[in-house]
């Protein structure tokens, strides 16, 4: 017989589980009737005065107040061994024991970590409260209390000034980060410079569990410090660092779900879909797209109420007998997935005595994507060990080794291709396989492909393609105390990558890739077989090499009331990549993969390339007790990127900041205002992100297209003019900013105005004469205006609930910039150039007031100005019959400048016709805001982002947005299309009367850019809702742990947009004119923290 009572091995779990419901309920497990004692007294601060709302509980139990306005406390404790710990936000904690005393006052101290916490600079940290630059910093806590796959994506709207974009929502998708807006046309995103540990790198590189800090070097001042690098701001990683003492384990998990982020209800109805691209392509063309006949029809009318109907029959026409569909078929569905799992392990090790300590961590993610046939799956590596040795007293010995790799397994001819293919030709009314369980691949009534033939191929299952990349970091340096006030560090790092680092974008990308593409089998007659695609192998590979070399001394002495610290380096890159890539087609095998199985020619391509850097680099800090400070910066950098004549540059810089609140004026203050802190900069920087061989005339390679003597022949190309006089670009930046804290450091406010003048910029040339016989040689003949402010606000406090203190704290940051070129050669301001005056990103469209109401109207329209002199009107006026004429329901443009005609003018500034600017492509008012909260053992995060404004005009091929408007064969027309097509019984339409194509046409019809359909990308999106549980302290003794948390956690859960369509992301808008990309997710996950 069983016995009833659980064993021994399930008893300590059961206690426990027991134990922690008692505690979630609030109660004392062991609590013995004791005699109660009670308390009182006041609390102040360190100047004696009475400090209101500090939290005072007994420790380890529920009993807790807060002072009154008078600093007063009352409270009732176990006995004389209760133990009271005072807190307040910004102070220092205290505990006291009670002891026999029935009054107790104390005097709280502050918190010397709120102005004296220090923040990752150049080379080096500073005291928060000696910062002269623009910079700003995030702990670890920022990422770590996310559950994300880069760290990027924690980055996003965490800090202002900085601007996280992403291009598509593909597993491990890194984000494009952009400082302060636009710093040259020539880089039109501005990456800027990461350095991990101090050596170049990439975020998406780097385990989020790994990071300690994340500074943000944004001004002159604060970057020039690097010189060529910094043009476009600076990202310090520094990664948590070894710790001593007893070994430390922890341990994390995180298993998740992810879903699209917009709606994917597309219409289903075989019937409709076909009928209203029907509709559209008979009144472009005059034809039908589909060929089906009105029995057809009749045949799909039946299956919308009718699914027992077969949706595929066997039918002979033009005397064969061949399949016809009839289907109702959810080709969203049936291609990708509704949740696509995704799961991440992370393990560190931390330890040491007083000569060495160590630092090992471990990562593995995992996401599957959306593919439903043959799944695509992103799997990432991260490994770290960290040293340091104190070798003798004045040397210490550190190494830093990293690792990463990651590689994506795809299915199909491409990425992107899985999604772009299938947005045509893939019309509900088609099936994916026929009754025998053969492929689809086109039909017999028209001459297009299903899907373009994707489905036949995945189906199949031999195309396929990866993604592999690793980079090794191997770093080994040390310190040299060489005198009391003196110390010196050198380190060298060596990089090995089979990725190409991108300079430009501060990343390392590409890495190796494969791509097979094999026949696939489809059939449209029973019993007769053909195939769709060819075969092909594809392979590239790369190897990279990085080497960094970096070294400086650090002088720093306090002489009476001056500071003084000084500080010179030497800094050396070299960086050489080799790549090599080749293709051969009509392999033996579509199981084998090598291209030595080929029969068909052999294609092999290659290259290599190598830049290098050179710098000398210098700062002083000085301060005048503590509240007069002074720092001046400089670099002078050397770039292989321009001719030897030009390649050195120096780039200084000098800020200054006042401590008014140190000043003896300022006392009465300090009560409501313990910190005002005004400071200024200036500096330059240059640009270097050229080109590696701008400055040299190349000659392209390339094989001609023809046949002589049965071969194709191979030529050079002549090299394109270039310029004598190619140097840097320059970035010169003026800044001023105000740190505030008030209410005793509760609130925190810090300001930033900026204005960046970046000139010389590379571009092309003066026009030259047209005998000249080439393009014009590109050189530094442009400038650039950047004006922007930056906004942080920062509350925390503190209060006791139920007993227990509840602390919370809500940060808001907020900022904005405008840019506008200032020299340009484009004496007649062109248009479709940039031009003195132009704001980048600026659009100008034509004017819409309306749709006519009757085809006498817009006969009487057309009778005022002719189709032949309206640029807009492309479509329709090559449309057959009566659509070959505007119609009720078309849009009615607005002759603006009056002249009997809808166009450009001369498509110049000064005479553009009937165009108006009308938006602006770049974001504006980037905003994020924090919350945070903890009670007990619980705690509660949310994160909020977003954009105030942005605009966006769809491009041709947004289908989701223009449907059949554009391609009127869109396989995915979202499900309240047809509501806003206008009709005679919808006249209060968004879209006007349906036409084929009038979306395709550049520059014409609905291509024709105009205020109506301008789109406002303005949003707003819960980023992160995160709520966690620790176990508490007396259960985690007595399981022997340090830490346990338990969390659930959603990702980009809520977005609220002005766009019309909830069918696209704002984000991938920005991203992509027509947002035919990998889509963006919603992630649901929970995970476990652990720490013995």
């Amino acid at each position: 017989m069983k016995p009833i009572l659980p064993s021994r091995r399930y008893g300590w779990m059961l206690r426990c589980l027991a134990l922690a419901l008692l505690l979630l309920v609030g109660r004392d497990p062991w609590a013995r009737p004791t005699r109660m004692q009670t308390i009182s007294g006041k609390v102040t601060d360190e100047k004696g005065e009475a400090m209101a709302g500090v939290s005072v509980r007994e420790k380890n139990t529920v009993r807790g107040t807060i002072t009154d306005a008078a600093g007063r406390y009352q409270l009732t404790v176990t006995d004389g061994n209760a133990v009271l710990v005072f807190s307040y936000v910004g102070y220092l904690p205290q505990e006291v024991t009670v002891g026999k005393q029935s009054t107790l006052d104390l005097a709280l101290q502050v918190d010397p970590k709120n102005m004296q916490e220090l923040v990752v600079v150049g080379y080096g940290t500073q005291k928060k409260a000696n910062l002269t630059g623009a910079v700003s910093q995030v702990g670890a806590e920022t990422l770590e209390s996310r559950p994300i796959a880069n760290i990027s994506q924690g980055l996003q709207g965490a800090l202002p000034g900085m601007n996280v974009t992403f291009g598509d929502g593909r597993p491990g998708s890194a984000g494009t980060i952009n400082i302060r807006g636009y710093a040259s046309i020539n880089s039109s995103t501005g990456s800027p410079l990461i350095l991990i540990d101090g050596v170049p790198g990439s975020l998406n590189s780097i385990n989020p569990r790994d990071v300690e800090s994340i500074s943000v070097l944004k001004d002159a001042a604060s970057a020039s410090i690097y010189g060529a690098r910094g043009a476009f701001g600076v990202v310090l990683v520094t990664t948590k660092k070894a710790k001593g003492g007893r070994m430390s384990v922890n341990y994390g998990t995180n298993f998740g779900f992810s879903t699209p982020t917009v709606r994917t209800d597309f219409i289903t109805d075989g019937y409709t879909s076909a009928k209203l691209n029907d509709d559209a392509f008979i009144r472009a063309t005059g034809k039908s797209y589909t060929g089906y006949t009105d029995e057809d029809y009749e045949e799909l009318r039946k299956r919308q109420t009718d699914h027992s109907l077969p949706s595929v029959v066997v039918d002979n026409r033009n005397g064969k007998d061949m399949y016809i569909y009839y289907g109702n078929t959810d080709w969203w569905r049936t291609m990708f997935r509704d949740w696509s799992p995704s799961m991440e392990h992370n393990l560190s090790f931390s330890g040491g005595n007083d000569k060495t300590d160590y630092l090992v961590s471990g990562r593995y993610y995992q996401k599957r994507g959306v593919m439903r046939v043959n799944q695509d799956i992103y799997n990432a590596y991260n490994f770290r060990a960290k040293l340091n040795t104190k070798v003798t007293d004045w040397f210490t010995l550190n190494t830093n080794t990293q690792f990463n790799a990651n590689d994506y397994s795809y299915p199909g001819w491409g990425v992107n291709n899985n999604f772009v293919s299938v947005t045509v030709h893939a019309l509900p009314s088609y099936v994916p396989v026929n009754p025998d369980g053969t492929a689809t691949y086109r039909t017999e009534l028209n001459n297009y492909t299903i899907g373009d033939g994707i489905y036949a191929d995945l189906l199949h299952g031999k195309s396929k393609g990866s993604e592999k990349r690793f980079e090794l970091t191997q770093t080994i340096g040390g310190t040299l105390q060489l005198a009391k006030h003196m110390t010196a560090v050198g380190s060298y790092s060596y990089t090995l990558s089979n990725g190409v680092f991108n300079v430009n974008r501060s990343a390392w990308e590409s890495g190796n890739t494969f791509l097979r593409r094999t026949p696939a089998p489809w059939s449209i007659f029973p019993g007769v077989m053909s195939t769709v695609g060819y075969d092909q192998l594809s392979e590239t590979s790369n190897l990279s090499q990085y080497h960094v070399v970096n070294a400086y001394a650090t002088y720093d002495n306090t002489f009476g009331d001056h500071a003084f610290k000084a500080m010179v380096g030497y800094n050396q890159e070299l960086y050489q990549q080799k790549s090599l890539s080749g293709n051969r087609k009509d392999l033996l095998s579509q199981d084998l993969n090598d291209v030595n199985l080929g029969s068909g020619a052999q294609e092999i391509n290659g290259g290599q390339t190598e830049w290098a850097l050179l710098g000398y680099f210098a700062r002083i800090n000085y301060d005048y007790r503590g509240k007069y400070l002074l720092e001046l910066n400089g670099r002078y950098d050397g770039t292989s990127r321009f001719r030897p004549s030009d390649r050195f540059g120096f780039f200084p810089s000098v800020s200054a900041g006042w401590r008014v609140s140190e000043e003896s004026f300022f006392e009465p203050m300090k009560s409501f205002a313990n910190e005002f802190k005004i400071r200024a900069s200036y500096g330059s920087l240059g640009n270097q992100q050229v080109a590696n061989y701008a400055y040299l005339s190349t000659m392209s390679r390339g094989t001609s297209s023809y046949l002589m003597n049965g071969q194709k022949l191979e030529f050079l190309s002549v090299p394109a003019p270039i310029s004598s006089s190619l140097t840097w670009e320059k970035a010169t930046s003026a800044d001023v900013g105000v740190d505030v804290a008030l209410l005793r450091n509760k609130l925190n406010v810090s300001y930033d105005w900026y204005r960046r003048a970046t000139t010389r910029m590379l571009t092309k040339g003066r026009t030259l004469p047209t005998v000249f016989g080439a393009t014009e040689p590109r050189e530094n003949a442009a400038d650039l205006l950047t004006k922007g402010f930056e906004l942080s606000v920062n509350w925390k406090d503190l209060f006791t609930v139920g007993g227990k203190p509840f602390s919370y704290n809500v940060g808001v940051v907020l900022s904005d910039y405008k840019a506008e070129i200032t020299r340009f050669d484009n004496p007649t301001q062109l248009l479709n150039s940039n031009y003195v005056g132009q704001q980048l990103g600026e659009i100008w469209g034509y004017t819409i007031d309306g749709m006519f109401s009757s085809d006498e109207e817009a006969a009487a329209w057309q009778a005022a100005i002719p189709l032949s002199n309206s640029v807009v009107h492309k479509q329709i006026s090559s449309a057959p019959g009566e659509w070959g004429k505007l119609r009720a329901g078309d849009l009615r443009y607005v002759d603006i400048n009056g002249d009997g005609k809808i166009n450009v003018g001369e498509n110049t500034v000064a005479n553009h016709g009937d165009l108006q600017r009308i938006g602006n492509s770049l974001p504006r008012y980037s905003f994020g805001v924090n919350l945070g909260a903890n009670w007990g053992n619980f705690d509660l995060s949310a994160f909020f982002q977003g954009i105030g404004r942005q605009n966006w005009y769809p491009g041709n091929n947004a289908d989701k947005f223009w449907g059949p408007y554009s391609r009127p064969y869109y396989s995915f027309i979202p499900k309240d299309f047809e509501s806003q097509i206008w009709t005679p019984e919808n006249t209060n339409a968004y879209l006007p009367v349906l036409r084929g194509y009038t979306a395709l046409n550049g520059g014409g019809d609905l291509q024709a850019v105009n205020n109506r359909y301008l789109q406002n990308l303005a949003y707003v999106r819960l980023k992160n809702l995160t709520l966690g549980y620790s176990l508490p302290s007396t259960l985690l003794q007595r399981i022997k742990m340090a830490r346990c948390r338990i969390y659930v956690s959603g990702e980009n859960m809520v977005t609220l947009t002005k766009l019309k369509t909830s069918y696209i992301d704002p984000e991938m808008a920005a991203a992509e004119t027509n947002g035919r990309v990998y889509p963006f997710s919603k992630v649901y996950s929970f995970g476990l923290d652990i720490s013995f």
